[in-house]
């Protein structure tokens, strides 16, 4: 994944992707999923940013996602890895799970880190037309039904994205701001 990042603008929409360290799949478990969404919930109630469109993949997220100006895209994304890297380590520790620690713990390379979760970066664009951003809704939401993940038979079937919300009118597991209402 290359790590470019648009020049900021707070009156647009971005795609953002970002990925667990090594594309391992350490986002595989319902309580890891969870613990990834309630923290996207958690920053779209605090209005860090807004939230539009999600899917939480066994190793990499997509979000659709629109920052305040005193908030850019950038710390949006590094304050949420930080976040969720502290809530999956004690996840983990809480669990005695020790092969993921020193899998993690491996991973680690500044000095002060004491474990890895997430890739360095993420990668950014800009949503410029509204062609785009349904181009990217279908993606994000048909991601799960893709052969090489196979995680469900329908995008509204996997409960950890916003599909339900946009194709069956159904509440999604965490709320999103209805970005319909911006396409013309």
């Amino acid at each position: 994944m290359t790590n470019w990042r648009p020049d900021f603008n707070p009156g647009h929409l971005y795609f953002v992707t970002t990925k667990a360290v090594d594309y391992r799949h350490i986002f595989q478990r319902d309580v890891v999923r969870r613990l990834l969404a309630d923290s996207l919930d958690c920053i779209s109630l605090r209005k860090l940013f807004t939230l539009y469109v999600f899917v939480i993949m066994p190793n990499h997220i997509h979000l659709i996602i629109q920052s305040p100006p005193d908030n850019p895209v950038a710390d949006v994304i590094r304050d949420y890895k930080k976040h969720t890297a502290d809530r999956l380590i004690r996840q983990y520790q809480a669990e005695g799970n020790r092969e993921a620690l020193d899998f993690l713990s491996a991973r680690a390379c500044s000095s002060g880190q004491k474990y890895k979760v997430w890739e360095d970066g993420y990668n950014a664009k800009n949503v410029f037309s509204t062609e785009f951003l349904r181009q990217k809704m279908t993606y994000i939401h048909n991601n799960p039904c893709q052969p090489r993940w196979n995680l469900a038979s329908g995008p509204a079937e996997y409960m950890w994205s916003s599909a339900r919300f946009y194709l069956t009118d159904q509440p999604s597991i965490i709320p999103v701001k209805n970005v319909k209402k911006l396409m013309i």
